[in-house]
């Protein structure tokens, strides 16, 4: 007869066949372990004949009073759920298993069966995702896009930018549907790229929660997350990226008007200066009345078609200049008085000129005629009286500064403000309030160059202008230029010497037919002998025809073929003692960089009147220094 094993039997060898766990059987009244598997060998390191020397002590790691209390809950339940817990090995290493303890009894013996699994792995994967998770959460922190989570349209989470960018805490964001941020314009295009599910950047106009519209660019792409859609959108604010387009959009608008006022200069130029030169020499002669009225009248016409040419070339940097060392200061105080006489008595004027400034390089009568044009803007802005305020001081510009105003340079400044308290600009006009030609005046108030001719002349002396207004706030014109070494000069008021006739030997160079003979008129006038020519082909034949005997040559700069300084080189070059006045409407030539005249050469700007053309060839050929001759006031 088979002898039947003892539950006890027939438990311990199920326990030692089970070898996907940790199992290890307790005596519930000597806490000593009574059956334990192989997997119990393996990961506790002792064989299964020594864990029956074992107690429970030897193999718990946590402290006793804990082990205490886990057995007065054992035993008060039958079971247990001890969750991850420390085990001693048997070479003093700790291992973490995750363990369950059930209660039974056995022919009259109450034990304890503790069926754990080793809990390294998923406490690595725990940490792991733990890790994971502050990674992504340290990353999505740091970009500098806002990261918005959406689910079904409606925001589930995002960074701390999304934040800042909706102006909010993410608190008052999450849960709120997307369109809430979106300008009703963009709404289409938004809802448009939801529907599709379109990846690609796109940009449309956010709407803060404090109502402000900025523009923004964005990305998304939906990802599954626990069978769940989650579209994840990146969002980058592209205000500055804007602005700076616009910047650069306006400057390449003003460089194409500047480059066709440059053009149309040399050639109107040569008109006009036949017109004064003629009315100059028909006003001379015995006239009735009325036919001398309109004389003066076609003069002032062509006075009038000069300065607005002069503007021109202003606004396209390419007027004729004089700068000096000036200090600011001294400038905004003798032109006081003609500001105040300029707005009229109904606006205060108030000066604040910050002590010590440094010095600048500019000419005195551009940047007075900058001030003039902003203070009669600033007085049509208030109509009804207000405070115009010119203020001086130093700053200096920082690479912060001009990544953001791309027509600026690093470095010590003098900073002029203009402010007025007037009606204010909204954006619109404000991005187009240097733009030649556009005035917010009624039409035959203006011409609309005001603003452009002091963006140019600003430009032309190094430095920059900008800008900035609100509706029913006022304007501030903050122009700056950059400082120079040296002391401020003081201007020549010596009177000009007066003209006188001469008999000396001039060579007239001139490829317009009209300014030619206009020219040839005057000076023979004048008593020189004069032989003239069309270009410098035949001047150079005329040149050679006369021996080299020639004392003076007044050639245009900007002639076909060969230019005047080209001209005037080759006949140095036989003649060194000749004395040689250049004549131009045009900057860009040889003569002159960047609107300035090179040192020691004599030049007289288009369009001259016929004593302006006399007097110069007198001082040139008496050995008077070399000076850029002023267009007639």
């Amino acid at each position: 007869m088979t002898q039947t094993p003892d539950l006890l039997t027939v438990l311990g060898a199920a326990v030692a066949t089970l070898t996907t766990d940790t199992i290890f059987v307790i005596d519930a009244e000597t806490l000593r372990v009574v059956h334990a598997n192989a997997a119990f060998s393996r990961v506790f390191g002792y064989s299964v004949e020594e864990a029956a020397s074992l107690s429970m002590y030897d193999l718990i790691a946590s402290e006793r009073e804990v082990v205490e209390e886990n057995l007065a809950w054992l035993v008060a339940s039958g079971e247990l759920t001890l969750g991850v817990r420390p085990y001693r090995r048997k070479d003093g290493g700790v291992v973490e298993l995750d363990s369950r303890v059930g209660t039974t009894v056995v022919n009259g013996r109450t034990l304890y069966c503790v069926v754990s699994r080793d809990a390294t792995g998923s406490r690595e994967a725990e940490r792991s995702l733990r890790e994971s998770e502050q990674r992504f959460h340290a990353l999505a922190e740091a970009a500098f896009e806002g990261i918005a989570f959406t689910e079904r349209g409606h925001v589930v989470d995002g960074n701390q930018r999304l934040a800042e960018l909706l102006g909010a805490p993410l608190s008052e964001v999450i849960g709120r549907p997307v369109l809430d941020f979106v300008a009703t314009e963009s709404r289409d295009k938004v809802e448009r790229h939801f529907r599709t599910g379109r990846g690609e950047p796109y940009s449309h106009d956010l709407i803060r929660v404090d109502g402000r519209v900025i523009p923004v660019e964005v990305q998304a792409k939906s990802i599954r997350v626990a069978e769940r859609e989650i579209r994840v959108t990146a969002i980058r604010d592209i205000s500055v990226r804007r602005n700076l387009e616009e910047q650069l959009r306006l400057a390449q608008r003003m460089e194409s008007v500047g480059r066709l006022a440059g053009g149309v200069a040399h050639d109107f130029n040569n008109i006009l200066t036949v017109i004064l030169s003629l009315v100059d020499i028909l006003s001379s002669r015995p006239q009735n009345e009325s036919d001398l009225e309109d004389l003066q009248e076609i003069g002032r016409a062509a006075e009038r078609a000069a300065q607005l040419t002069g503007q021109l070339l202003a606004f396209a940097r390419k007027q004729i200049v004089e700068p000096k060392l000036l200090d600011l200061n001294d400038l905004v105080r003798d032109i006081d008085k003609m500001l105040r006489r300029l707005i009229g008595e109904d606006i205060e004027l108030v000066l604040a000129c910050a002590p010590k400034l440094g010095r600048v390089r500019a000419d005195p009568g551009q940047i007075g005629q900058v001030l003039m044009n902003l203070a009669v803007n600033a007085r049509d802005a208030m109509p009804a009286g207000g405070t115009l305020t010119l203020e001086t001081g130093a700053v200096v510009l920082g690479e912060d500064y001009v990544a953001n105003h791309p027509d600026s340079r690093p470095g010590e400044h003098v900073v002029l403000s203009v402010s007025d308290t007037g009606a204010g600009m909204d954006r619109a006009t404000l991005a187009r309030v240097f733009e030649p030609f556009f005035s917010t005046k009624e039409a035959g108030k203006g011409t609309g160059l005001g603003l452009a001719v002091c963006y140019g002349i600003v430009k032309q002396s190094g430095g920059s202008i900008w800008a900035y207004s609100e509706p029913g706030r006022g304007t501030t014109f903050k122009i700056y230029l950059p400082t120079v070494d040296g002391e401020a000069e003081t201007e020549d008021q010596g009177p000009a010497p007066a003209s006188r006739a001469g008999v000396e030997s001039v060579l007239l160079v001139e490829d317009d037919d009209m300014v030619r003979s206009v020219a040839l008129r005057v000076l023979s006038a004048q008593g020189y002998r004069v032989s003239s020519a069309a270009n410098g082909a035949q001047a150079i034949a005329l040149f050679t025809e006369l021996g080299g005997k020639v004392d003076l040559l007044v050639t245009d700069v900007v002639m076909p073929q060969m230019s005047g300084k080209a001209l005037a080189d080759e006949l140095l070059r036989q003649r060194p003692t000749l004395k040689v006045l250049y004549t131009s409407g045009y900057t860009e030539n040889t003569i002159v960089h960047q609107g300035i005249v090179d040192p020691g050469i004599h030049f007289l700007e288009k369009p001259y009147v016929p004593a302006e053309l006399a007097r110069r060839v007198r001082r040139i050929l008496d050995g008077v220094s070399a000076q850029v001759a002023r267009q007639p006031e």
